[in-house]
């Protein structure tokens, strides 16, 4: 209880010679308070904490984390897990994502401890539940769904996929081929060689003091360290490939993240890519993949997808024709035929399309304008002359095989400037028209097919809305919430992270539902 004091101004009063006096109390010069705190009542009806304390352990079941535990005879309690999932949630909803900051979150933060019922929890405790909990926030995530689509958030016909490119706890100046790690090795070499030389002429020279040998020896172990990480990495160093065959970047920090290509330049670490529903941008499916480009892993976010709405019981019966909305990363033959093959309705463009109309206005031809005769093994080309298979080749690791016309066709084509893309004059052509075939795109007829769907007004329209479906969704991910870097190393850590903010995002989507009904009963 404060006590009441009287302090003077210092101010004379002119009129009556004496001097002003004011109450003040003991909060005036920096005293606490000791109050009684009835902590459900810091979680108010309406608030993302009181929804999240309702639903964590009710509506979202989480009795999968118990069979984790084993200390039911022996050891200490441990912190409940509904406690930790409401603190990291909480936090990450608050921009608090590294296991310090939410430790003092529930330190000094009276909502945060009204959610963990004032228990202490350690940061290196949050630190270990996030990392050793993947494949559980992945059952959780799709629990909360289930709780979406009970709201009638999920509309389950038209879908939109995107990544979202971040930084994680990896060095890039740690990446390299073996090459260029064998590289940097020996330039760590010859810079701890010449640093110990250095050393020793101004040892012999007498002018080394202690500050100089301090310093010395930090820079030394500094070099020593790296020396011993470079070429412990590359002993046991088996080189990653890229989808062409070809050797790329390792990384000796984190081997499972990527160089990846973002908005800020060059950065190392992961793609958080998401599948948002259409109705209300719930995110359907999640996944964080250590690649440079997101566009290989559509047929995985695909089947992820229709696992999750189906598990979250969101119709999916005949007469439903489902649509993904993609950007020009996803679009290939490849990926287009795995659309084609679920029954799913792509909507993905072609960056190049402009690119393919040449100067004078017409459109070059693509291998699609070629036709295949199965029976004879040739291609006929648009003017009608053959294109006869010459032999087998390999680029980048991939198989294919050589069809070509003669030169004496090409030379006299009438089309030739809508055929061929070189540079050269149709009269000092020295080969003819030729076309590589893989097995892995075909003879690009789902590309034919998109490309002149992409050209439709159907297409405009429907590719319109995908903007407006996933790119809130990382606005509020990573401005809002304040995801700017993964905070972990390894691609499946990194993805129990990203659900946990995927989920953050869903779950806000909850309470906005939950206030709109609450107002309008």
């Amino acid at each position: 209880m404060y006590t009441i004091q009287t302090v003077k101004t210092g101010i004379e009063s002119k009129q009556r010679g004496t001097m002003a006096k004011y109450r003040t109390t003991e909060a005036s010069f920096g005293q606490g308070l000791f109050l009684n705190v009835n902590l459900n009542g810091q979680l108010l009806p309406g608030t993302f904490e009181h929804m999240l304390n309702e639903l964590i352990g009710n509506k979202i079941d989480i009795s999968l984390f118990d069979l984790k535990y084993k200390n039911d005879e022996t050891g200490a309690g441990a912190v409940p897990p509904a406690a930790l999932l409401k603190l990291i949630i909480y936090g990450y909803s608050k921009g608090s994502y590294s296991s310090r900051k939410l430790s003092e979150l529930n330190e000094n933060n009276i909502v945060a401890k009204a959610l963990t019922g004032d228990m202490p929890v350690h940061f290196t405790t949050i630190a270990d539940f996030i990392s050793g909990n993947s494949e559980e926030f992945s059952k959780v995530f799709v629990k909360a769904l289930i709780y979406c689509n009970e709201l009638g958030l999920i509309g389950g016909d038209t879908y939109a996929i995107d990544g979202l490119r971040l930084p994680s706890n990896a060095s890039i100046e740690m990446s390299g081929t073996e090459e260029q790690l064998q590289k940097r090795l020996s330039l760590f070499k010859k810079m701890a060689e010449k640093h110990l030389a250095r050393h020793r002429q101004k040892d012999e020279q007498g002018e080394t003091g202690d500050d100089t040998k301090t310093r010395f020896e930090k820079r030394q172990k500094h070099l020593n360290r790296q020396i011993e990480k470079i070429s412990g990495f590359l002993e046991g160093m088996e080189k990653k490939t890229g989808r062409n065959g070809e050797e790329i970047k390792s990384n000796i920090t984190d081997n499972e993240s990527a160089t990846i290509h973002s908005s800020k330049g060059f950065v190392q670490g992961y793609i958080g890519i998401a599948v948002s529903d259409g109705k209300n941008q719930i995110i359907t499916s999640a996944q964080a993949a250590g690649t440079a480009n997101e566009g290989e892993h559509l047929a995985r976010m695909l089947d992820k997808n229709a696992e999750n709405i189906t598990e979250a019981g969101v119709p999916t019966g005949e007469g439903r024709q489902q649509k993904v909305l993609g950007d020009a990363n996803y679009f290939s033959e490849e990926n287009l035929r795995e659309c084609a093959e679920r029954g799913i309705e792509a909507f993905i463009p072609d960056s190049q399309e402009k690119r393919r109309v040449g100067s004078d206005g017409q459109k070059r031809y693509e291998l699609y304008d070629f036709n295949y005769n199965e029976a004879e093994d040739y291609y006929e080309c648009p003017n009608g002359k053959r294109l006869i298979y010459k032999r087998e080749t390999e680029q980048k690791g991939v198989p294919g095989k050589v069809y070509q016309a003669s030169l004496t066709d090409c030379k006299a084509c009438p089309v030739f400037a809508q055929c061929s893309w070189s540079k050269k004059e149709q009269c000092k052509q020295n080969q003819g028209k030729a076309l590589r075939i893989t097995e892995k795109y075909g003879h690009g007829n789902c590309i034919r097919r998109m490309r002149e769907k992409q050209a439709t007004e159907e297409f405009k329209a429907q590719y319109a809305c995908r903007i407006q479906i996933v790119e809130p969704v990382f606005a509020n991910i990573r401005y809002c919430k304040g995801l700017d870097r993964f905070t972990l190393r390894g691609e499946a850590k990194v993805n129990g992270q990203w659900l946990l903010y995927c989920m953050v995002h869903n779950l806000g989507k909850c309470l906005n539902e939950l206030n709109r009904r609450r107002n309008s009963a």
